[in-house]
């Protein structure tokens, strides 16, 4: 119960958290995609 108290779990908006923190890394991960897919396209236009 110790750990319980020292890792934050017991905070009244834990699940809201952790909800925001995914959703921050999936569309981190999304955008970057995202970007890499952009760069790709440009390239090709240019180099045509």
């Amino acid at each position: 119960m110790e750990i319980l108290l020292h890792s934050g779990l017991e905070h009244p908006n834990t699940l809201w958290i952790a909800v925001s923190a995914v959703v921050a890394f999936v569309l981190g991960i999304g955008v970057g995609a995202a970007r890499v897919g952009l760069g790709s396209a440009l390239r090709d236009i240019v180099s045509e």
